[in-house]
């Protein structure tokens, strides 16, 4: 064994003691003072010199989000496919704990982007965010601290107007600042919406490492429950509330208009829509796409099976769906080699 190889195979192994250590660590209680990098590997690990992908869960799941379509989760398939791929989580940190969104827009994010400047050299880097964690690039934009990292992003069921909430995600949001869990009911219509039953040849959204004869509802709520919940950062969640009160994302004491970052982060950048997300409706996304694309190179995707997806995909839908390594990955697979979008 070569000493590179030996090398790649102890950060192989640091990973996953460190991806453990998240799965053992559910809530804000124990959240860690630094950003982890954990990486993700697929048979032979990618080359020293090869692109970058870091991929942030959103708020109130676990990153292994990422790996929740078992041997064909989007960190598996990327990896596969010879891109240097990490796992991030910003908010199960003392900084989201103790400060909210301002502390990982200050502090949690550009710790990642200074260990992933450390790791990736020269190769490219892109930051992939589901939900909440696709608005750190703008939101870092308008109040820059740490590295001068250039990268591309891409937003997976992000949000960028926040004048008028999904009344069922409000009350997702609430449960939390009354100190209580959401109830299945709730937490299925806000997060698990979109999933088509197998009708003949045709498979349904469960994922085939789940049980296949089950109904999908209770099959994939108890698939989140299980391995993907994380109760999120109370302080976070308060944010956001401030946010859907004044349609404003401003930092707490108002000194920093995160949304001002719009017009000036970089690109380019892929925002992806989910037809039935409620956390993140179309419309919401939209008013992100049509400001960004004034300065950048921005492409955007609706999943819907009007665009010829197979489900009206949801905001948990496009990552832990058996039809998202159809509709979701090849997408981003295609968006990061630049070739033409399906």
């Amino acid at each position: 064994m070569t000493s590179t190889q030996s090398g790649e195979w102890r950060a192989l192994f640091a990973g996953l003691a460190a991806l453990f250590a998240m799965v053992a660590a559910p809530s804000p209680v124990m959240a860690q003072e630094e950003v982890q990098l954990v990486p993700v590997v697929s048979g032979k690990p990618a080359g020293p010199d090869a692109d970058v992908v870091v991929l942030c869960p959103d708020l109130g799941l676990r990153p292994e989000v990422f790996l929740s379509r078992g041997t064909g989760g989007l960190a598996t398939r990327l990896a596969a496919s010879g891109y240097r791929v990490y796992l991030v989580d910003p908010w199960n940190t003392s900084m989201a704990s103790d400060d909210g969104f301002d502390g990982v827009v200050a502090e949690a994010f550009p710790q990642i982007l200074g260990k992933v400047k450390t790791v990736a050299g020269a190769a490219r880097v892109t930051f992939v965010g589901h939900g909440l964690c696709g608005l750190l690039p703008v939101a870092a934009a308008a109040d820059p601290r740490g590295t001068s990292l250039q990268y591309r992003w891409v937003g997976l069921g992000t949000r960028f107007a926040w004048h008028v909430a999904a009344p069922r995600w409000t009350q997702w949001l609430q449960a939390f600042v009354d100190g209580e869990r959401p109830l299945p009911a709730v937490a299925k219509s806000v997060l698990l919406t979109g999933f088509r039953p197998g009708v003949g040849a045709r498979a349904s959204s469960i994922p085939a490492s789940l049980p296949q004869e089950e109904d999908i509802d209770e099959a994939m709520y108890r698939f989140y429950d299980r391995s993907l919940y994380r109760e999120p950062p109370a302080g976070v969640i308060r944010d956001l509330f401030r946010w859907m009160q004044t349609g404003a994302m401003t930092s707490r004491q108002g000194w920093v208009d995160y949304g001002r970052g719009l017009d000036v982060v970089q690109g380019p950048a892929l925002l992806v829509a989910g037809m039935s997300d409620s956390v993140a409706p179309p419309e919401d996304v939209l008013a992100g796409v049509d400001r960004l694309r004034a300065r950048i190179s921005v492409d955007h995707r609706l999943l819907s099976r009007a665009n010829g997806h197979r489900e009206e995909y949801g905001h948990l839908g496009m990552l832990i769906s058996r039809h998202a390594a159809r509709d979701v990955d090849r997408l981003l697979l295609a968006w990061l080699a630049d070739r033409e979008l399906p």
